[in-house]
C-alpha cells in the first residue's frame, strides 16, 4: 500500500511539473505548397552559411523590416536592424539564434517573424524533426522551439514550401520558410532565444539552375558532389 501511495505522489507531482511549459506554447504547423530541388549540399550548417537568407521582423509599434542575412565572423551570421538583431553563432542544430532588442524597446513586441530562403541564389533550408528518417541527405533535423526568453509567449510556427529531392516526392521534414506569429500581446519585448535546424539547398554551389535537356549531367555531377561531403551524425 506504501508503495501504491508513493508511486501515486509521483505521478501528480510529474503531471504538475509537465503541465507548466518552461517557456511558451507556440505549435507547429505544416504547409503542403511543393518544390523541387536537385540536393542538399550535405554538411552542418553554421550562421556563416545562410548569407542572403531573407529576414522580416513585424512589431506591434508598427515598423516591419526586410534584411538579407550576412556572414559576421567565422561560424557566424545575422542581420542587424533598427531597434532589433537575429545572429547565429555555430551549428544551427545546437547553436541558438539569439533574437536582441538594441537601444532599449522604442519598437514594441515582435509580432511577426519570418525566415525565406525561396528565392534563388539563397541557399538556406529549414529541417524539421518529423518523419524520421526523413529526406535523404539531411540527417537529423530540429523543429522550431524557443530555448530561452520569451516567458508567455504563444503562437504559431508555419512551415511552407515543402522540398523534394529531385526526382522524389518530398517527404514533409524540409522547408523553404519559416514564419513565427505571436498571439496578440504575447511576442517577445526583450531578449529571447530559439533553435532551427538548418540545410543549404545546393544550387547555390552549382550556381544556376539546369534546363531540363541537362538535368541528367548535372544530376550526375551533384550525385558525385553530394557523395564527398559528409554530414553530422
Amino acid at each position: 500500500m506504501r508503495n501504491a501511495t508513493l508511486g501515486a505522489a509521483i505521478l501528480a507531482v510529474a503531471a504538475a511539473l509537465t503541465a507548466v511549459p518552461s517557456h511558451s506554447a507556440v505549435v507547429v504547423s505544416k504547409g503542403n505548397t511543393a518544390e523541387s530541388i536537385p540536393g542538399l549540399t550535405g554538411f552542418a550548417t553554421t550562421g556563416a552559411d545562410m548569407d542572403n537568407l531573407k529576414v522580416t521582423a513585424a512589431f506591434s509599434g508598427g515598423l516591419t523590416q526586410t534584411l538579407n542575412w550576412a556572414t559576421t565572423g567565422p561560424g557566424s551570421g545575422g542581420v542587424t536592424g533598427t531597434g532589433w538583431s537575429l545572429s547565429v553563432s555555430g551549428d544551427t542544430f545546437s547553436s541558438p539564434w539569439l533574437f536582441t532588442f538594441t537601444n532599449g524597446n522604442g519598437i514594441g513586441r515582435l509580432d511577426t517573424l519570418t525566415l525565406d530562403g525561396s528565392e534563388f541564389g539563397q541557399i538556406t533550408v529549414f529541417d524539421t524533426d518529423s518523419p524520421s528518417p526523413g529526406t535523404n541527405g539531411s540527417a537529423s533535423g530540429l523543429d522550431f522551439a524557443i530555448s530561452s526568453g520569451c516567458t508567455g509567449c504563444n503562437g504559431v510556427a508555419l512551415y511552407q514550401i515543402i522540398i523534394g529531392i529531385d526526382p522524389a516526392p518530398p517527404v514533409g521534414d524540409i522547408f523553404h520558410k519559416l514564419t513565427v506569429s505571436f498571439d496578440a500581446g504575447t511576442g517577445p519585448d526583450t531578449n529571447w532565444s530559439f533553435l532551427q535546424d538548418t540545410d543549404n539547398d545546393i544550387r547555390k554551389e552549382i550556381g544556376f539552375v539546369p534546363e531540363p535537356s541537362s538535368q541528367a549531367l548535372v544530376g550526375i555531377a551533384l550525385l558525385s558532389l553530394i557523395g564527398a561531403r559528409r554530414r553530422r551524425t
